[in-house]
């Protein structure tokens, strides 16, 4: 686009977010598993630990037999 004169001897040129170099957007949605750390004892169970991952992606399954407590590893769908 045409560049834009901002202030003393500066321009600023603007680009479309989807558009230029560098741009990596994906469409779709990644598996893969997550670890989540520092989760209180009482909320690593299904319910709470589905409600955590779907506020960005989708919960599909947990590994409750982990012998470790302080970290959670999830398995969900989240976006690219």
């Amino acid at each position: 686009m045409v560049p834009q004169p901002v202030a003393q001897n500066f321009v600023v040129r603007f680009m479309r977010h989807d558009q230029g170099l560098g741009f990596r957007g994906q469409e779709g949605f990644r598996q893969g598993c997550l670890m989540l750390l520092g989760v209180p004892l009482d909320f690593r169970n299904t319910e709470d630990l589905r409600a955590a991952v779907n506020t960005f992606g989708e919960f599909h399954h947990w590994v409750s037999h982990d012998p470790y407590l302080d970290r959670s590893i999830v398995f969900a769908a989240f976006p690219r």
